[in-house]
C-alpha cells in the first residue's frame, strides 16, 4: 500500500463547504415541498415551472414571494414587485455560491451575513452584485419561469 499525499482543507474551507452542503440540503428540502405543495405551481417536463399567480397566496400582494425550489437547476423564488411584475431570481448568493434564505423582507446569505432585498438588491455585502435574474416570462396569469 502507498501513501497517498492528503492536504487537509483550512478551517475556512471546511466551514464554507460545510455551510454550503447543509444550505443546500436543507434549502433543496425546503424548496422543492415549498414547490409540490403549492397550489398554482406546475412543475414542467422540461424543467420550467408554471405559477398561476392568482392562486399562489405568497404573491396575492406586491413584496410577496414564494420559494419554487430547483428550476433547471437553480435554486429559485418568485417576487412581486409590482401591480403586475414578478421578478424569478436565483438564490445562490453572488459572494461565494451558498444558497440564501428569506428573513422577512430580505434575503439573507448564512455563510458571511449578505442581505439582498426581496428583489435581489445588494443591501450588504461582502457581496457585491445583486442575485441573478432567471428567465420568465408573465402571460395571462401565468408566469412560466426556467
Amino acid at each position: 500500500m502507498t501513501a497517498s499525499s492528503f492536504e487537509a482543507p483550512s478551517r475556512r474551507q471546511f466551514l464554507v463547504g460545510t455551510c454550503a452542503l447543509l444550505g443546500i440540503g436543507l434549502g433543496a428540502a425546503l424548496l422543492a415541498d415549498d414547490a409540490q405543495a403549492a397550489d398554482g405551481v406546475t412543475r414542467k417536463s422540461n424543467g420550467q415551472v408554471e405559477v398561476s399567480v392568482a392562486k399562489v397566496s405568497g404573491l396575492s400582494k406586491v413584496g410577496g414571494a414564494v420559494l419554487l425550489g430547483n428550476v433547471k437547476g437553480v435554486p429559485t423564488a418568485v417576487v412581486r414587485t409590482g401591480q403586475s411584475a414578478y421578478r424569478a431570481i436565483d438564490l445562490r448568493c453572488t459572494h461565494q455560491g451558498v444558497p440564501v434564505r428569506q428573513t422577512g423582507q430580505t434575503w439573507t446569505c448564512p455563510a458571511h451575513g449578505s442581505v439582498f432585498a426581496l428583489a435581489g438588491a445588494v443591501d450588504r455585502g461582502p457581496a457585491s452584485s445583486p442575485l441573478a435574474r432567471v428567465r420568465s416570462s408573465l402571460r395571462n396569469g401565468v408566469l412560466t419561469v426556467g
